[in-house]
Formats: C-alpha cells, sequence, structure tokens
C-alpha cells in the first residue's frame, strides 16, 4: 500500500520515521513490520522507550496511535530481510 509509515517519537526534533512500516495489534502486542534496517538498526530504535511510547502507523489517509508500548520483547529478521518488531504495554501503562 502506497503512503504507510510508522513514526515514532512525541518529540517532533527526535522522531524516527519508517517509510513503507506497518503496524497492528494481535494476542496484546504491538506488532511493526518494515525492510531496510538491520537489527542493530531495528534494535536501537525499538529498545528506545522513547521511541515506542506513541508509535502513528500512517496509512493512506488514515491513521492508528498506539501508547505506551515501551517493553520490546521480540525483534525478529526473516530471510527476506522484513523486520518484526513485537511490543507490549510498559509497566507504568
Amino acid at each position: 500500500m502506497n503512503g504507510q509509515r510508522l513514526i515514532l517519537n512525541r518529540d517532533i526534533n527526535q522522531r524516527v520515521i519508517i517509510e513503507g512500516g506497518s503496524a497492528g495489534l494481535a494476542d496484546g502486542m504491538l506488532w511493526c513490520y518494515f525492510n531496510g534496517y538491520t537489527m542493530a538498526q531495528a534494535s536501537a530504535i525499538f529498545f528506545n522507550t522513547a521511541n515506542t511510547d506513541q508509535i502513528i502507523y500512517q496509512y493512506g489517509d488514515m491513521q492508528d496511535e498506539y501508547h505506551g508500548y515501551t517493553d520490546c520483547r521480540n525483534i525478529n529478521r526473516d530471510i527476506s530481510g522484513r523486520i518484526s518488531v513485537g511490543l507490549v504495554k510498559g509497566a507504568d501503562n
């Protein structure tokens, strides 16, 4: 789908924008999917709770917002290079 992106971090000066990324809830976890990053880059982004406290998934003219998903439980890179990140709400949320 054209126009998909993830926007992380409430601080506009520190925002991380992942073009082509997507997100959705499944079984109590927020899953984020994207290409073009190494495992080290993905880990640096998603283990930073300032980045994951607010995640906006924009798709077309719509968007979903997720708040408080600061506990990274899973990062995986499949054979095609797609990264998947599983987050749950942190203890403070």
